[in-house]
């Protein structure tokens, strides 16, 4: 899995890390599948836990103290609503379950791995790009 990332979000700037235990944990308690709960918060179809948990057990995983995640999320519940924390919930959650590992990766691309340009879908193969 991924290493603690930084992220800013209404209650300040944290760590969160979602490992392979605290996504099991989200999926438990949830009754279903990390891929559903991220689709439910980008759909605007979330429950309550589909916003809190992520975040929760993200700054568990980042290295915050259970305690002390739960004062936290107590905290940013008290600045910003639940539907306003729906956007850093859904963050975390995609930032842990899917991601581009070359694109991650400081540096240069390695020697023949570039990206294909995308051409115009009007662009003809042997004329003039289109504008």
């Amino acid at each position: 899995m991924r290493p603690a990332r930084s992220f800013v979000w209404p209650a300040g700037e944290h760590d969160f890390c979602l490992g392979i235990g605290e996504l099991r944990a989200l999926e438990q308690r949830s009754d279903a599948g990390c891929f559903v709960i991220l689709t439910r918060l980008l759909t605007s179809q979330w429950k309550i836990d589909d916003v809190l948990q992520p975040i929760r057990l993200g700054l568990i995983g980042g290295g915050m103290d259970e305690r002390e995640a739960q004062r936290t999320i107590d905290r940013a519940l008290e600045i910003a609503s639940p539907y306003s924390l729906a956007v850093p919930a859904a963050t975390i959650l995609h930032s842990f379950l899917m991601w581009d590992e070359e694109a991650d990766q400081p540096g240069e691309l390695k020697a023949g791995t570039e990206k294909a340009a995308r051409r115009s879908r009007t662009e003809k193969q042997d004329g003039p790009s289109s504008t």
